[in-house]
């Protein structure tokens, strides 16, 4: 890989770092604030084939499974797909919960190709076999938390 391809990288992923950070502070504050009942960060599911970012547990004893992305490609949102398929069973078969969302939050610091992405992902994730019922922006996640 070249140097250029390298610090581009980088910055991704530092971008990604400080969007989870900011994520977890969020909810660490919902929870303090009693918006939330409690959240797991990066939790293993079936041992840890299936990983999704945080599972979330609403007041009402519901439960939100949660991936944050700073970009929307195909390919990132088809591996997303396969954390929420895999939480959504688990929950059902083993905790014999359901999980009410599966969503995907995209960074409110994108530019427009990649908001353009994120208006095409929506639409990907609103097809019959989604494992996925959203991509959300993060003030619609917040609603969506604190909603019944």
């Amino acid at each position: 890989m070249d140097k250029i391809a390298q610090k581009a990288n980088q910055a991704r992923s530092v971008r990604g770092g400080k969007f989870e950070t900011a994520l977890n502070e969020l909810f660490m504050t919902m929870k303090n604030e009693k918006k939330i009942k409690d959240f797991q960060f990066k939790p293993k599911i079936f041992e840890g084939e299936f990983n999704p970012d945080w599972v979330i547990e609403k007041n009402n004893g519901g439960f939100v499974c949660l991936d944050s992305t700073t970009t929307a490609r195909t390919d990132r949102l088809r591996g997303k797909q396969w954390d929420a398929y895999g939480t959504k069973l688990f929950y059902s078969k083993k905790k014999k919960k359901k999980i009410i969302a599966v969503v995907v939050v995209q960074d409110s610091e994108t530019n427009q190709k990649e908001k353009d992405n994120f208006r095409r992902c929506k639409s990907r994730v609103m097809l019959p076999h989604s494992a996925l019922n959203g991509v959300v922006s993060l003030n619609e996640l917040v609603v969506l938390l604190e909603g019944n």
